[in-house]
């Protein structure tokens, strides 16, 4: 199934699928409030005791009131808002909503080159234990390279390479991010390195995280907090592959800045799954800072292989937590036409993603959004 909507259809759709949710109740206003009379200082003492006694009600009712707070709503759009810089954009070309990279690139990641090319990366296919392809614009056309960005083996058992995440360090060299397999079965996160964007990356010898006590950990993705100078990475901890319904907690450790790895105190989890919500899991995490100053992490929940998967997302003031959840997801199926959409990447200054969705067997393309925050 390929989404091919016109702009038009999209927007109905919009509006239908992403309503406002209802506004906040508002802090009575001065003309709201009751008027207490000024009692004069030459009252009785039974005045002044009456006075008090007010004056002390009327400050509790006021400081019980509800705080005049609106729910941000996240909203998606074919294109992200036009002040947003796009490498090479054509004015004036028709657009629809239809996949970017028409192969089976599940859970791409998204990172812009000092080149202002688009590079991604994706899970294991074709050959290749991690895939790579290349645009100048973001939503135009996209390039799938014949080659491995990740060739050798390492510590891992040359194969089941998944959700690969890149990042540019501050030397201009890059690391990736990527789920490996252990010889003896399960996976951990790995870590790779190359001086240029599409790779070949070399790894590391050792994993960079592996909890196998707790499953596992797979789905990791960089994040740099431009406000504190600070360098994260978040993962998924592999509850699931116990098989004992353990929890899937997205898991939040601080790196160096300089290698983008030496771990750097202890992690934090900053998101598990609802059962009720999000079936036996969330994955595929994804962290920005706002233009408001928040934490922005998007995740995905259920199974992949099924039309419930979607890409959920919750804000935060504080990079560790806690996260308050959005009011509905932000893709879902059978919005804007998608089939199973997940596994998203947000771009590093936000407002625009790259995703998987189904479409057709056995193929998951890959496809581009924009989103924007809306305080109602």
């Amino acid at each position: 199934m390929t989404s091919r909507l016109t702009d038009t259809e999209i927007e109905a759709q919009l509006n239908d699928l992403y309503a406002a949710v209802p506004a906040s109740q508002k802090v009575l206003s001065s003309e709201d409030m009751p008027v207490m009379p000024v009692m004069p200082v030459s009252s009785s003492l039974w005045g002044r005791i009456i006075f008090f006694i007010l004056s002390v009600s009327l400050f509790d009712t006021a400081s019980a009131l509800p705080a005049n707070t609106s729910s941000p709503v996240l909203r998606p759009f074919v294109l992200p808002p036009p002040k947003q810089h796009l490498s090479r954009r054509h004015k004036g070309r028709d657009e629809s909503f239809s996949p970017r990279l028409d192969v089976n690139f599940p859970d791409p990641c998204l990172v812009q080159d000092q080149d202002d090319h688009w590079v991604s990366f994706a899970t294991s296919g074709g050959g290749y234990h991690i895939q790579v392809a290349v645009a100048d614009d973001l939503f135009g056309e996209w390039t799938h390279l014949q080659q491995d960005a990740l060739p050798g083996d390492g510590w891992t058992s040359g194969r089941n390479y998944w959700a690969p995440d890149v990042r540019k360090l501050e030397d201009d060299s890059y690391i990736m991010y990527f789920s490996g397999e252990l010889p003896e079965g399960g996976h951990c996160i790995g870590v790779a390195r190359s001086h240029n964007s599409t790779g070949p990356y070399t790894m590391d010898p050792k994993p960079f995280a592996c909890p196998r006590d707790e499953g596992g950990a797979i789905d990791p993705a960089g994040f740099f907090d431009e406000s504190t100078n600070k360098r994260y990475v978040v993962y998924k901890v592999d509850g699931n592959a116990l098989n004992n319904g353990s929890g899937t907690p997205i898991r939040l450790q601080e790196v160096s800045t300089k290698d983008g790895s030496t771990p750097i105190g202890k992690p934090v989890d900053i998101l598990d799954r609802i059962a009720s919500e999000d079936g036996p899991l969330v994955e595929a995490p994804s962290l920005v800072r706002t233009e408001q100053g928040k934490y922005l992490l998007f995740f995905s929940s259920h199974m992949y292989t099924g039309d419930a998967y979607d890409v959920k997302w919750a804000m935060s003031d504080r990079v560790e937590g806690p996260y308050t959840r959005g009011s509905s997801p932000f893709l879902k199926t059978p919005a804007l036409g998608l089939k199973g959409p997940g596994g998203g990447t947000s771009s590093e200054n936000g407002q625009f993603m790259v995703f998987h969705a189904w479409c057709g067997k056995g193929k998951r393309c890959m496809y581009a959004i924009g989103y924007g925050l809306d305080y109602e």
